[in-house]
């Protein structure tokens, strides 16, 4: 009798013990999903605040005035149409977007080809869509600001100069 009692004792709390850790492990798990996604959002606004205030050369655009920026868009009416590599989908995706060159009018740069930007679009147009369709839909969904930095280095490095301060997407649609 004692055996049986003993047992059943050990079964109860065996089972308040099971109760008490799968509450706590759906407390904890919501708090930890939380906590994740926050951190996830921080760490995504650092990112971009770096990629702006940073770049890996030239002007930085917290340098260039309003009054001595020009822009440069790439898209307008004829937006860019970017097939992306298939993803884990096995898909082609696509995008229209539009790009937008923000130019330093100071830069040397600017004046041998600042007014001439409409004779070299199509060769500025193969280099993004060069870069662009190296990637899946995911990984630019993903990391536009890299993305964006890696095209403006390539532009950099056509035109051997460093004008060209910022690459933006001012209208990006994703299918």
């Amino acid at each position: 009798m004692k055996r049986n009692m003993l047992a059943i004792i050990i079964l109860a709390v065996s089972i308040v013990n099971l109760a008490m850790t799968a509450f706590m492990m759906l407390t904890v798990m919501n708090t930890n999903s939380k906590t994740v996604k926050l951190i996830g959002d921080v760490a995504a606004a650092v990112n971009i605040d770096n990629t702006t205030i940073i770049p890996s050369g030239g002007s930085s655009p917290a340098s260039v005035p309003m009054d001595k920026t020009a822009t440069y868009d790439i898209g307008g009416d004829d937006k860019m149409t970017i097939a992306f590599q298939p993803g884990e989908d096995g898909d082609t995706h696509y995008a229209q977007v539009e790009v937008v060159l923000s130019m330093n009018m100071d830069s040397e740069g600017y004046k041998t080809y600042g007014a001439t930007m409409d004779e070299r679009k199509s060769i500025i147009r193969s280099t993004i869509l060069e870069i662009m369709q190296a990637y899946t839909v995911d990984e630019v969904r993903g990391n536009e600001a890299a993305i964006q930095q890696q095209i403006l280095e390539a532009l950099q490095q056509l035109f051997d100069s460093d004008f060209i301060f910022k690459v933006s997407f001012s209208n990006i649609q994703y299918a």
